[in-house]
């Protein structure tokens, strides 16, 4: 479960539809633009991103670092754990 202000973060990459790179705790980078949240089919709240139009659900709890990547007045970078 997120803290309160990295949800902050999050709501503010979806309002902006900030384009993204997000390194998982796997290691894995995935990149795209932020769009929404929602809860998936095993009930773990998600980061939906598109990539290349296509729709991405990304669990919060699996992002390690959120880069924006482009110049913007509220953040660059999140680390979330």
């Amino acid at each position: 479960m997120l803290k309160c202000d990295l949800h902050d973060y999050i709501e503010i990459v979806c309002l902006y539809r900030y384009p993204l790179k997000l390194t998982l705790s796997s290691g894995a980078v995935l990149s795209g633009t932020a769009l929404t949240t929602r809860y998936n089919d095993q009930r773990q709240e998600c980061l939906v991103i598109t990539q290349n139009d296509t729709e991405q659900q990304v669990v919060l709890d699996d992002i390690a670092l959120l880069e924006v990547t482009v110049a913007n007045p509220h953040l660059q970078q999140v680390r979330f754990n």
